[in-house]
């Protein structure tokens, strides 16, 4: 199997894991308004989703 970039594994409280919804998906508005098509955009993507999927596995 091959890896691509780093893998990091993380636990966060759910409060913590809002916020950082909060705070990629504020970028991610940012960069859609301003056509920004960087490198960091996808990162962002693929972290929102990763985050979207951990919170509706919670209670």
């Amino acid at each position: 199997m091959a890896m691509i970039g780093p893998v990091v594994h993380l636990e966060l409280e759910r409060i913590e894991a809002l916020e950082l919804m909060g705070m990629i998906l504020a970028h991610l508005n940012n960069a859609e308004a301003a056509g920004d098509l960087s490198p960091r955009i996808p990162m962002l993507m693929s972290i929102r989703d990763k985050l979207a999927d951990g919170l509706r596995e919670q209670p």
